[in-house]
């Protein structure tokens, strides 16, 4: 057996092994959500908005973006599940399955803010 046929039976075997040895690992599923809160105290009016999440199943946070000041996590009736001051502490909360509404906290001078919160399931 030449270098070359050894070469062209390695470069094989590691196709087979990328398209057939990985069928076994299980891969999560993500969704993400966001929230967006804009305050004009100038006329005493907000504006909300955001895809929020909807969870088929149960999962838990994986990553949050931006919420500087933190959020609220609420479920479909508005009962409040969750706050986070610090938006990383959230990494890791389990949620049940179900639909979340999530809000932004705003700072005193700057009045929008906007968040993404990330779930694994």
């Amino acid at each position: 057996m030449t270098i070359f046929d050894k070469t062209c039976m390695m470069a094989i075997a590691g196709v087979l092994l990328l398209c057939f040895g990985t069928a076994g690992i299980a891969s999560a599923e993500v969704i993400t959500g966001t929230g967006t809160l804009i305050k004009k105290d100038a006329y005493g009016t907000q504006t909300e908005w955001g895809s929020g999440l909807n969870l088929p199943r149960a999962g838990r946070i994986a990553r949050v973006m931006d919420g500087t000041y933190g959020f609220t996590l609420r479920d479909k009736s508005g009962a409040r599940v969750a706050d986070f001051l610090d938006p990383q502490m959230a990494v890791g909360t389990s949620l049940a399955a179900g639909q979340y509404v999530i809000e932004p906290y705003v700072c005193a001078r700057h009045r929008h803010h906007h968040v993404e919160v990330t779930v694994e399931y």
